[in-house]
This record gives structure tokens, sequence and C-alpha cells, in this order.
């Protein structure tokens, strides 16, 4: 799982790796500058139905799907539902709320925004990404990067920032992947 942070207002933020999470967090000096919600974590390692699994968001409501999410349910109905209850922000651009969820067996990505809400489900496949983006890219199984190899997660994010479309995007602030395979995890950020 890979995440990568651009705004076109809020560049007081970066991204900190804190154990087993990467969190978007206040550059030092500006904390009291913007309002604590556009803080959050953005990939957390966390146990779901037995299972070690990758959950990436692009918003607080990363901790509240962990958290609502039934323990021993599938994942993709849950949060397709969590996603419809939530809606989109409420802010000036109208924020879709991203959520995406890894497994050894399985990939769920879905994306809310005032057009609706659009959840997949895909089997992994060696070499192949799927990706989408907040504003940019908002069509969820419609997008992915072929012959995709990366040895850790590090090289996961020099990959991206050098791949089209993520190399044209704008006010780029800084990226955090995650690979979690045969129990090890590798989490890195830029």
């Amino acid at each position: 799982m890979a995440y990568m942070l651009s705004s076109r207002s809020f560049t007081e933020r970066m991204i900190d790796i804190e154990g087993t999470t990467a969190k978007v967090v206040p550059k030092k000096g500006s904390e009291k500058s913007y309002p604590a919600h556009l803080y959050y974590d953005c990939i957390k390692v966390i146990n779901l139905k037995g299972r070690t699994v990758l959950l990436v968001g692009n918003g607080p409501h990363t901790d509240y799907i962990e958290t609502m999410v039934p323990r021993e349910s599938d994942l993709e109905e849950p949060i397709s539902e969590i996603l419809g209850v939530l809606g989109h922000e409420n802010d000036e651009q109208k924020t879709p709320r991203i959520v995406g969820i890894a497994t050894d067996d399985e990939l769920i990505l879905g994306l809310v925004s005032e057009k609706g809400l659009d959840i997949e489900r895909f089997e992994p496949q060696p070499g192949r990404a799927y990706y989408v983006a907040t504003y940019q890219i908002q069509k969820v199984g419609k997008h992915s990067i072929e012959r995709f190899t990366a040895e850790n997660a590090l090289a996961t994010i020099n990959i991206l920032k050098k791949e089209d479309p993520f190399s044209n995007f704008t006010e780029y602030l800084g990226s955090a992947a995650a690979n979690l395979s045969h129990g090890r995890l590798d989490l890195a950020c830029d």
C-alpha cells in the first residue's frame, strides 16, 4: 500500500512513522496553524479477522474504519456501509474519502465523493498496482500500473514519484508506503 500527500493549501504537513503507523503530522512549528482533523493516520497495520491487514486512508476516517469494522466479518460490506454513511468531507472542496485494505489474498479499494460510492475488491496480482487519487483520479479499479516491482517500501515511493500520473501532481508534500510480506513489515516515508 502506498500513500502520497499533496495539497493546495496545507503545506504545513508532512508524513512521519510511529511504530507500525504512518501519520500525517504538522511540520515543526506549525502545530497550531491548522485544525487537528488535518492530521491523521494514513497507513496502519491492524488485525482484522485474525489476519494482519494494511489499512490506508486519506483522513481521520482511517481510525474510524479500524474501530468500526467487525473483526469477524467480510471486509467489503462494512467498509462500503461506513463510507456510505460518512460521505465526502464537508469542506469547500467536498474532499472524497479514500480507503484501501490489503491482505495476502485480497485488496479492497473504496472512494466516496459527492458523485457517490465506488468500491471494488481485487485479487492481488504480482506486479500490478491499483491506484486512486483524492481529486485527480477517482475511478476505483480503472487505473493500475502493470509490471510494478519494488523491493521494499522506499523503492515503492521512489517508483511512484517518477511514474505518470503521480509525477505530474502539483504541490507534493510527502509519501508513505508499506509492504507486509510473510509477517515482516517494511514501512517508509519521505
